[in-house]
């Protein structure tokens, strides 16, 4: 599989005292993994998910998933999804962004990452 996940920027903003959404922003090339639609249903991309890898990829914390955004087509700059609000431990967290295929599959999580800090 090959996708192409850059320019990762993370912005977090309170909900709470101990609770936290994170905003990610994000671009994607559609053109090498294109996004599944009525016309396409295998080799696709069905959503982006979101970890903390923070502890290792192999140990990594599901945070979220996002739906590919609407007509997906080309080289789609600036996708930006932000987290339901969660718990989170205060230091620093290596979050990561990948994209999931329509058989499960999902892209490299060292591809697109970031490292935000909870005060």
């Amino acid at each position: 599989m090959t996708a192409v996940l850059v320019s990762l920027l993370c912005a977090i903003s309170l909900a709470s005292q101990s609770r936290h959404k994170i905003t990610l922003t994000f671009d994607y090339d559609f053109r090498i993994t294109p996004a599944c639609s009525p016309d396409v249903k295998e080799a696709c991309v069905q959503q982006f998910n979101v970890y903390d890898i923070s502890a290792g990829i192999p140990k990594r914390v599901k945070l979220d998933s996002f739906p590919v955004p609407a007509g997906a087509t080309g080289f789609v700059k600036v996708i930006s999804v932000t987290t339901k609000p969660r718990l989170f431990n205060p230091g620093r967290h290596m979050l990561a962004v990948s994209a999931q295929l329509a058989n499960g599959m999902e892209s490299d999580l060292s591809k697109c990452t970031a490292i935000v800090k909870i005060r």
